[in-house]
């Protein structure tokens, strides 16, 4: 019986299983928080819209400038400016809400107002003068006026007196006025110092009583070479003979420098010329000619062909290197017979070409001022040095004589 009592309680003990019971996790509900963002103005509105308004904002500020309403017009151009800000806004009202379209074009309109209020505030009866310039072609002195009003009276006084006057109507608020040199000018505004020597201004006067007077540029009216000068450089070349070697002057460089400095500048020996530093020195803008003649006594020994300068721009036409171009700003090396010996590019006037025995020989510039058509005056400086080249090598200082 305890046999049987004992397997049974052995089974009981063997179908024991030991069971864990697991809680079950209360579940967490988890907010979420669901965010709807907008598109940015960017990502809606359209690229386009966005690069038409921008062509279209430039083009009104451009509207503003005179020249492109000399050319144009403002109404043909103003037209491709609106066309390109109504194509702007009509992509854009479709790619944002209305009431931002409406501020945007608030703002635009602000800002492109910007250069006609600035024009407007000095008033109607106010007077541009601009574009003050020499025409050389024509041998006018031209300059635009500006306004609101119809008539308009220019007048040019020189020194306080009346040199000319004219009137005539506005078309666009704009005329152009062109006034002969012939009347204008009446000598070189400066000095070699830019101290002014005559006084050039421009009146002019609205039809509605407004006057404005500005001074005429300086150096517009600086139109005639009061000085110049010649300096030279020797240049010696070598003949061989059998074992002897014998230096000769093969030549000079002839330079001159033109414009206006100071009156007490003058040659220096050994060839050389006081303004060859430029000490104080202004260069002429204008139409002239240059022309290099040597003298020994009373006697033309070599001249140069005519130099035409129109500007500060110098043109000849050299009898061995063909047509030359330089510059009237500077030191400018004036025309030869031959090429230096020893480099072969640089012009020089050979000895054989104007050399008649040792003694006192004279460069002289002259210069032909045309300050305008049917109008010369001349102008000549000497430099003079001695040359002694009988006996090849032995003297050549060049002293001043």
């Amino acid at each position: 019986m305890s046999g049987l009592l004992d397997k049974a309680t052995a089974a009981k003990e063997a179908e024991v299983v030991e069971k864990v019971v697991e809680k079950t996790p209360v579940p967490v509900k988890e907010k979420v928080t669901v965010v709807t963002s907008a598109p940015s103005f960017m990502d809606r509105a359209s690229k386009i819209g966005l690069v038409l308004g921008g062509l279209g904002f430039i083009g009104m500020w451009f509207l503003d400038n005179y020249f492109l309403e000399d050319i144009t017009g403002p109404v043909p151009f103003g037209l491709v400016a609106l066309a390109l800000i109504g194509g702007s806004f009509y992509m854009v009202w479709d790619s944002i809400d209305r009431e931002k379209t409406v501020v945007l074009v608030v703002g635009y309109l602000l800002m492109t107002s910007v250069p006609y209020l600035a024009g407007l505030e000095l008033g109607q009866d106010s007077i541009g003068i601009a574009e003050l310039q020499i025409n050389e072609d024509s041998d006018e002195f031209s300059f635009v006026v500006r306004g609101s009003f119809s008539e308009a009276t220019s007048t040019i006084e020189v020194d306080g007196e009346t040199v000319w006057s004219d009137t005539q109507s506005l078309s666009a608020d704009m005329v152009r006025f062109q006034a002969p040199l012939s009347e204008v000018f009446k000598g070189n505004s400066q000095n070699n110092e830019l101290s002014t020597v005559l006084s050039y201004s421009l009146s002019v006067e609205s039809n509605t009583g407004t006057v404005e007077t500005v001074e005429i540029t300086p150096g517009l009216l600086n139109r005639e070479v009061t000085h110049s000068g010649a300096r030279i450089t020797l240049v010696s070349g070598t003949t061989t003979s059998g074992d002897s070697t014998e230096t000769t002057e093969a030549g000079l460089q002839v330079e001159s420098i033109l414009g206006m400095f100071g009156n007490s500048e003058t040659t220096m020996n050994n060839g050389k010329h006081s303004m060859s530093n430029v000490n104080k020195y202004l260069p002429i803008s204008s139409d002239y000619t240059i022309q290099l003649k040597v003298m020994k006594d009373s006697s033309q020994k070599w001249q140069s062909p005519v130099i035409e300068v129109d500007g500060t721009s110098a043109t000849w036409v050299s009898s061995v290197s063909g047509t030359q171009t330089g510059s009237t700003d500077r030191w400018l090396a004036m025309p030869g017979t031959g090429y230096d010996p020893n480099t072969g590019t640089i012009e020089i006037l050979e000895r054989d070409d104007f050399f008649d025995d040792d003694g006192c020989y004279t460069f002289q510039i002259i210069i032909t001022n045309e300050y305008y058509a049917g109008s010369n005056a001349v102008h000549m400086s000497s430099s003079s040095w001695e040359l002694n080249w009988e006996d090849p090598g032995a003297n050549d200082n060049m002293p001043t004589c």
